[in-house]
């Protein structure tokens, strides 16, 4: 029986071979899309998953307010360490270590490397905690002593090359030409997935032999709080984290003040990699945009199944007398069931083994908006093979169901003495799936209009500061008395390609903050507001050509001996002028300009307060460049760039050249939208093209049905067009009704997601009308594959069997 039920499957999947086709590349994109987005989920659960008592061990983060503002951070103060492992009986172990984000150049036998971020000072306990795996040396004593370090596997490879690891014990690392330690071991790179990818392990004692590192990472302020100083802390098994973080939030309570507050807080480990709201040591993956993904991939899995169905009852009446034969051979309506059902499940079998080929090419093509270390090879292993078998099961139950219900009810009597009566399912349903297919579809290609339309409208703002043509190079820390970022200056503004050169701090807009608070006295009480800062030299205004208002430009000092505020500052301090703030005293210094508003961050954000003061000793570290006009191919751009990097090796020789134009740092402010773009231009393509594959298919079977009519209605005079006409009028209903019901929706969608800009664009008449007319187009170009032809033919041929 099972034998027969495949071989009949088979002869009516290779008999019926478009609409099979068109069912399958339905499935394949469909299985497919869901496969990709079950991958990238499994990979982002699986962080941290095998830490040993994971359940226990929480990271302490702390919250710090002043000023009405809270900033969060995933530090703590240095002192906090010392409570949490003497202080606190509900932690059976403390874990304290610090990143080294000061390290720019790491130098091993002659050969310079750059500090990948991936270096911290640890003890024994960080390395028992995660778990390492040791190959050489003593686990005991490797960090025990000052000036040593462990490696991995992978960082003893890259430093030393084809030496075993006995050899690479007691070998020696210079970082930033002033420490030398000493190798003490090497450890396995973590087995698991992990946010802990730190490749060099310095022993904490190493922080009490150097003076500057003492300095930047062992203070001893309660209300200093640094994102390299990190503490984890492992919970007795009893214990609870509200018990632990009442404890700690004493001690540092002691030290906050009226306008200084932190408050601590424990996250657990498992919760780091999702941790959005504070960073984690390498990247966070957002849960929201896992659930949008996942919707997405449900959504596009929908429109598949939908196609199927239509496809499937459209086409029920060819296999009218089939099912009624069968009944009348004393086949059952359970048995007719299992026989459509098991079509249906070698299609999406067979759908599922393309969709896992073609799986590896949609990841490449939506690499922006996956995770840049997602393992492909993790297709092939067995919890993501046991997904897509169960999910093409229940694929194939879901759209298999109702065809066959429909299929299976056909009465022989009915359908063995004529052709009529059994078209195969109720049309109004078939109308009402498409019509959902094509307002999914119809949605994605809005909201894709009105993303783009966003972007647009963010880079193209006047942010109130020249962008363009203007480049930075950030130099070395290491340069106290300014001596060698001078003569870069000199060199780079000597270049006939440049305009104008500043040595300042940070452009006018980045991504994050840079923010302090500042005092003013106005005679009857003390004002403090946190405002936004930047420190230049007295080219930076005239550089970004930032509009002065009143006063006068800053002098390049040394250190801040007066400011410039911009008009947000001035309402802030009270001031009903500009010209009122001039001469004012602020935290010790006075206003002598003040400059028009200009943008601090991206249009998520409300231009802030801001001031801007020249500190050239300490901030002074970035070379701000306008370049002249680009000329013919660039030419004079190019030629400026190969200018500064011979000027840059000729006094930094050791240090790797870069720069990045301010354009597209603004630009990448809006790399989250980008990706979103990308994401939305393919669903909906995917979208359109399942919807437009079950419309041809139903185009087809219609226009197939009703062949000799056409031929008539020819015979009596009929056009062309009117015969176009009629077939598309039927087909354009549901696409037209899908038009009306997306409206509503991507309305409201997208202007809830417009709300997170300050400044924003408008949800526009034309964006709605070009996305209706650009899916009635795409309708009409599948429809007319095959009614034009149909109306072109000749009803001689058409008619001739009648």
């Amino acid at each position: 029986m099972l034998r027969n039920y495949f071989l009949v499957a088979i002869r009516n999947i290779w008999r019926n071979k478009v609409f099979s086709l068109l069912n399958i590349m339905g499935l394949v994109t469909g299985i497919s899309a869901a496969l990709v987005v079950y991958l990238v989920v499994f990979y982002e659960s699986g962080f941290n998953k095998a830490v040993a008592d994971k359940d226990r061990i929480f990271r302490v983060v702390s919250t710090i307010s002043f000023s009405g503002d809270s900033i969060k951070n995933n530090g703590v103060p240095v002192p906090v360490i010392t409570v949490a492992k003497e202080n606190v009986p509900q932690v059976e172990k403390a874990v304290d270590f610090f990143i080294n984000n000061t390290t720019a150049r790491i130098t091993v036998e002659g050969k310079d490397f750059k500090n990948k971020e991936d270096v911290i000072f640890a003890d024994k306990g960080y390395m028992d905690m995660l778990g390492y795996e040791w190959l050489g040396g003593d686990a005991a004593t490797a960090l025990s002593q000052p000036l040593s370090v462990v490696l991995t596997q992978e960082r003893a490879r890259v430093y030393f090359p084809n030496t075993p690891v006995a050899q690479v014990l007691g070998k020696q690392v210079l970082y930033d030409d002033s420490i030398r330690v000493t190798v003490t071991g090497v450890v396995k790179d973590l087995a698991y997935d992990t946010d802990f990818w730190f490749r060099e392990m310095i022993s904490l004692p190493t922080l009490q032999t150097n003076a500057t590192l003492k300095e930047i990472y062992l203070g001893d302020n309660w209300q200093s709080i640094s994102s390299s100083t990190q503490l984890l802390v492992k919970l007795r098994p009893a214990a609870r984290p509200q018990d632990a973080i009442a404890i700690l939030d004493k001690y540092i309570s002691q030290h906050d003040t009226k306008d200084f507050t932190t408050e601590l807080s424990l996250h657990p480990l498992s919760d780091l990699h999702f941790d959005t709201g504070f960073e984690a040591y390498r990247r966070t993956a957002s849960r929201k945009q896992l659930d949008i993904l996942s919707m997405i991939a449900v959504a596009l899995l929908g429109l598949a199944v939908i196609n199927f169905v239509n496809l499937t009852t459209a086409q029920a009446s060819r296999r009218a007398k089939e099912t009624g034969i069968r009944k009348a051979i004393g086949g059952t309506t359970g048995q007719l069931i299992k026989q459509f059902l098991g079509e249906t499940m070698i299609l999406t079998l067979l759908a599922a083994v393309l969709a896992l080929l073609l799986a590896p090419l949609l990841i490449v093509s939506f690499h922006a908006f996956l995770p840049d270390d997602l393992p492909v090879a993790q297709l092939y292993t067995a919890p993501v093979l046991s997904f897509l078998f169960l999910l093409a099961a229940g694929v194939a139950l879901i759209a298999g169901i109702y065809p066959a219900y429909v299929l299976s009810r056909f009465q022989p009597v009915v359908v063995l003495k004529s052709n009529t009566g059994h078209r195969g399912g109720k049309v109004w349903v078939r109308q009402t799936l498409t019509a959902v297919q094509f307002t999914v579809a119809q949605f994605f290609v809005i909201a894709t209009l009105i993303v783009g339309k966003q972007i647009n409208f963010s880079l193209n703002k006047d942010l109130g500061f020249r962008k363009n043509a203007i480049l930075s190079v950030n130099t070395p820390r290491r340069d106290p008395d300014q001596s060698k970022r001078r003569q870069l200056e000199a060199r780079v503004a000597s270049l006939p390609e440049v305009d104008m050169v500043s040595l300042s701090a940070n452009t006018p807009v980045i991504s994050g903050t840079e923010s302090t608070i500042l005092k003013y006295n106005n005679g009857r009480q003390e004002v403090d507001k946190t405002v936004e800062v930047r420190y230049g030299d007295s080219n930076y205004l005239p550089l970004y050509q930032l509009r002065l208002l009143a006063g006068r430009n800053i002098a390049t000092t040394d250190s801040v001996r007066e400011w410039l505020l911009n008009e947000k500052a001035v309402a802030a301090f009270g001031f009903k002028r500009p010209q009122d703030a001039i001469g004012q005293v602020i935290e010790g210094h006075p206003v002598v300009g003040v400059v028009a508003n200009f943008s601090a961050a991206s249009v998520r954000s409300e231009i802030p307060a801001m001031a801007i003061g020249s500190e050239a000793l300490k901030r002074h570290r970035v070379l701000h460049v306008r370049l002249r006009s680009p000329g013919e191919d660039g030419v004079v751009w190019k030629n400026a760039i190969a200018g500064i990097e011979k000027a840059w090796k000729d006094i930094y020789p050791r240090e790797e050249f870069s720069y990045e134009f301010l354009d597209k740092t603004v630009a990448n402010m809006y790399r989250q939208e980008q990706r979103m773009s990308n994401l939305l231009n393919w669903c909906a393509g995917l979208a359109i093209f399942i919807s437009i594959l079950g419309l041809l298919g139903l185009v087809i079977f219609t226009t197939d049905q009703r062949t000799k009519e056409i031929g008539i209605r020819k015979v009596l005079g009929a056009t062309v067009w009117q015969v176009v006409r009629m077939l598309t009028t039927d087909f354009m209903k549901p696409v037209l009704v899908a038009f009306l019901l997306a409206i509503p929706l991507s309305w409201w969608v997208m202007s809830q997601w417009l709300q997170s800009f300050v400044y924003r664009t408008g949800l526009t008449w034309w964006v709605f009308a070009a996305g209706g007319v650009i899916m009635v187009l795409m309708a009409l170009g599948a429809m007319s594959l095959k009614t034009v032809r149909a109306a072109l033919s000749n009803p001689v041929h058409t008619l001739k069997t009648e």
